[in-house]
């Protein structure tokens, strides 16, 4: 029997089985694609990111319908309840699923790259006739009370913000990358902002779309709140290279602009810049549209921050460096009296920098509190401090005219630390700008008391100069001349050229001395406490354990004290006082007023000598006029009358005094010999010993063309005096003498004669002719007769030929040979002045060859030749095998 056909209801059953199985194998290889595709996407950007819509597979009786597949032990789970027959649960996954696929479709953002398509114009919200969408938005929102038979369910909020961020990594990030390479900055950050303003429309969009379906408005506002704050986040952490480079300069310009960086103070109100009003508004436009797209975040504030610390820097090192002749301007409030600069920079932060900061930090939805805007005034005024105390040196030199930026100093320098900062520069400065060879003594000594004076004025417990003056004593104590500058700038005129002398002199200490502060001091125990001293302040902290408190700058003290032993100081000041009270000036009052100031410090005894000095001097001016009345009473009546006068030193009071004897003329011989009677008459038992060397002597001298009258020392009028009366006579029939006739005649020494010679011939009243003979100009004409050229070679041969120390004349010698001597004697006389009093030649030679630039070209021969020209000028001297400048 042959089998019956299959019947047309199971060949339809069949087919549609066979149908559902080809259909699940494709579903499940689809299933398996995307789900590797999903793990090499979280293994790049590490999100757990579900499907903006879910895929829908083939509806078995029971199974959910759309939506993402379940975890398995919720499948195995659900199958097991749906196969007892959970008909409402299975009908409430279906809805809620259809729901979310109806939601999630709507705000789906394009998958698309093309700017078109991601950031497309959006329909106004009134025109939404979407009724399916809202009537799906309740479920969606809140399953639990509409749908609460679902499995499987999930937040609508979340899922946006996941896509969100994947959309932000697709699509924006790289528009971002193309707008930050733009060649032109400012379109960089313009469409920057564009591009972000328009991703934020868009993922806005979705949100509030989402949100019409919440009821509660405060949830609704918070959910807003969430989102945009994460979406934030994310932007700020998209900032490029490009973008920072293109910002920075931008926000530069606008801050300098608003802030008046840039523009020296001078001392008054400052003008705000015109263009300030509107750099400001640019400012604010460009600080709102920032933070709308969300890029005035933490980087844009540590951006905002450094560029605000930059301007303030630069503003305070544009604005007072080098003006510190500010005036004083009187603080508002309870703040006293501050130094102009200081006025206004405290001004500038409050009302300028402080004001800008509010007004950023309130857009930014940040709160400036009066503390930050102290504690900017405090940062403004260390920076200040810092900009004075790298100035300080220069404040020194140009004091008092810099009394406004040591005024800055006082108010700002008050803390230990910023003290040792500034002691510390200054040392350095001190080093690398004072105490070295190419500065003279008397610039040192000048720099010294400008110190003294300005430190004073800034710290009047002087401890801050103590701690900056040692190195500059130890150095000044190697400078050998450094005490003979400061009594000779205490010995100075206070009332002369002060420009003039200033170059020359110490002027400053004579100024000193004579100012009334000094006149009225009185000598103070300073262990005493001055009980009415209304100023009186504690010692500082940082002050020694010895420290006593001064009573005033005392500049002179302190130099003095600076000098090294009493004793050198005293000697050297003997010495000095001895050159001037034997000159022939005719009062000696600043001398008495020195020695008085001296005699405070030193005590009356050390200066015992000087007293006995100075008195000598007043002594001799009586006596000798008490000896000359009783000369010129005992002499013949129409005699020669010679003026004569004479100083009578006490012998063992004086320094020692250089004598050298020659034979005086005549006249004074007899005119001593009177004096030494007359004065035996009025002091028994007393001698007089003559130092003829040290006195000066005005010569008359008549020729035949003319008349010459010429204050010179005794022993070049001595000479001069031995070419009178009768003698040998040159072929003009002018008196004419050898150096070995004037020298057996005198008894003098043949350095001092040769000087003499050499002076007389450069006042044209002798004439070297040759062999050592000198012969009397009587008329200035013959001179002119006469050629030069064998005058050098008989000069020259006469002294090769005796073998004497006459010196040569000087031969004519090319510009370059005139202004390499004028170098080499320059570098010369800076070594001994600044390096070492004194040097032998071959020391000498050495440093000249090593340090010249050009190195130097002469032999140990021909140096010592050239010093030889500088001894035989008076300029040096030659002692124990040293040369040595010649003291004046």
């Amino acid at each position: 029997m042959s089998p019956s056909p299959p019947s047309s209801s199971n060949k339809t059953n069949a087919a549609k089985k066979l149908d559902h199985q080809r259909h699940g194998e494709r579903t499940m290889a689809a299933l398996t694609v995307r789900a590797r595709r999903q793990k090499v996407f979280k293994a790049v950007f590490q999100t757990d990111l579900s499907q903006p819509t879910p895929l829908l597979s083939s509806s078995e009786p029971g199974e959910a319908f759309g939506g993402p597949p379940p975890p398995a032990s919720v499948n195995a789970s659900t199958r097991g309840r749906r196969s007892a027959g959970n008909d409402s649960s299975v009908s409430d996954q279906v809805r809620w699923d259809r729901d979310w696929h109806l939601v999630t479709s709507r705000i789906q953002l394009p998958t698309s790259v093309a700017i078109e398509d991601s950031f497309g114009t959006l329909p106004p919200q009134s025109q939404d006739g979407d009724e399916a969408f809202y009537e799906a938005l309740p479920i969606v929102l809140d399953p639990a009370a509409n749908v609460p038979r679902a499995t499987h369910t999930e937040d609508i909020l979340l899922w946006h913000a996941r896509q969100v961020r994947q959309h932000f990594v697709h699509h924006v990030l790289p528009l971002l990358a193309a707008c930050a390479g733009l060649a032109d900055t400012s379109q960089v950050v313009a469409s920057t902002v564009n591009t972000l303003a328009a991703a934020h429309r868009q993922y806005l969009n979705g949100l509030l779309l989402v949100v019409r379906g919440i009821p509660d408005e405060a949830a609704a506002e918070a959910a807003t709140s969430t989102f945009r704050r994460d979406l934030h986040a994310v932007i700020g952490n998209s900032w490029t290279e490009g973008l920072i480079n293109a910002l920075h300069p931008a926000l530069r310009r606008l801050l300098r602009t608003i802030l008046g960086t840039g523009r020296p103070f001078d001392g008054g109100h400052s003008v705000e810049d015109p263009n300030a009003s509107s750099a400001r508004e640019e400012l604010l436009n460009l600080l709102e549209s920032l933070q709308k797209v969300g890029l005035a975040g933490d980087k844009f504030q540590v951006l905002f921050a450094e560029l605000m610390d930059n301007c303030m820097h630069e503003f305070i090192q544009t604005a007072y460096a080098g003006v510190w002749d500010a005036p004083e301007a009187q603080g508002t409030n309870t703040r006293s009296a501050i130094p102009g600069c200081m006025a206004h920079l405290c001004d500038w932060v409050e009302n300028q920098y402080g004001r800008l900061a509010v007004e950023v930090f309130s857009r930014l939805g940040g709160q400036v509190k009066w503390a930050d805007v102290e504690q900017w005034r405090e940062i403004a005024i260390g920076r200040l401090a810092t900009l004075r105390i790298h100035e300080l040196f220069d404040i020194v030199l140009h004091w008092p005219e810099t009394k406004g930026g040591l005024d800055d100093l006082g108010y700002s320098v008050t803390t230990p630390q910023r003290r040792l900062e500034l002691t510390d520069t200054f040392s350095a400065a001190l080093q690398h700008r004072l105490l070295h060879p190419g500065r003279s003594t008397l610039e040192i000594l000048q720099t010294y008391i400008s110190m003294i004076r300005t430190f004073h004025a800034l710290d009047h417990s002087k401890v801050l100069l103590d701690r900056v003056v040692h190195a500059l004593q130890l150095y000044l104590c190697q400078r050998d001349d450094a005490i003979r500058i400061v009594v000779t700038g205490l010995l100075a005129n206070p009332k002369g050229d002060h420009a003039v002398e200033a170059k020359t002199k110490l002027v400053e200490l004579a100024v000193i001395i004579n100012e009334a502060s000094q006149q009225q001091r009185t000598a103070v125990d300073e262990e005493d406490l001055d009980w009415s001293d209304m100023n009186w302040v504690p010692d500082p902290v940082d002050a020694g354990v010895n420290y006593k408190r001064p009573k005033n700058e005392d500049v002179v003290g302190t130099l003095i004290s600076a000098l090294g032993s009493q004793d050198i100081f005293i000697k050297e000041f003997q010495l000095i006082i001895a050159e001037r009270l034997l000159s022939k000036q005719p009062g000696f009052q600043q001398e008495i007023k020195v020695l008085g100031l001296l005699k405070k410090r030193f005590g009356e005894a050390a200066l015992q000598n000087c007293d006995v000095m100075v008195k000598d001097i007043q002594d001799s001016r009586r006596v000798d006029a008490v000896l000359r009345r009783n000369i010129r009473g005992a002499q013949q009546p129409g005699a020669p009358a010679l003026s004569y006068h004479s100083k009578i030193l006490s012998r063992l009071f004086w320094p020692s005094l250089a004598k050298e004897t020659f034979k005086v003329p005549a006249p004074v011989a007899e005119l001593q010999a009177q004096y030494e009677a007359g004065f035996e008459q009025l002091k028994s038992s007393r001698k007089l010993g003559w130092l003829d060397n040290l006195g000066t002597a005005t010569v008359s001298l008549e020729f035949e063309d003319r008349t010459v009258e010429v204050e010179c020392k005794t022993y070049e009028a001595a000479v001069i005096y031995e070419f009178q009366g009768d003698g040998a006579q040159s072929d003009t029939g002018a008196q004419q003498r050898t150096f070995e006739e004037i020298w057996q005649s005198l008894m003098i020494d043949e350095d001092a004669l040769e000087l003499a010679l050499r002076f007389w011939v450069s006042k044209k009243v002798l004439k070297d002719i040759g062999n050592q003979t000198y012969v009397v100009l009587e008329r200035l004409d013959s001179e002119q007769d006469g050629g030069d050229a064998p005058d050098d070679v008989s000069v020259d041969e006469g002294a090769e030929a005796s073998g004497g120390a006459s010196p040569k004349k000087t031969k004519a010698m090319d510009p370059k040979e005139a202004e390499r001597r004028t170098v080499y004697w320059q570098f010369i006389l800076g070594m001994l002045t600044n390096s070492a009093p004194a040097m032998p030649l071959g020391q000498i030679a050495m440093m000249m060859k090593m340090l010249i630039a050009d190195g130097c070209s002469w032999s140990n021969e021909e140096l010592q030749e050239f010093l030889d020209e500088k001894i035989a000028a008076g300029e040096l001297e030659l002692a124990g095998g040293k040369y040595r400048l010649l003291k004046k």
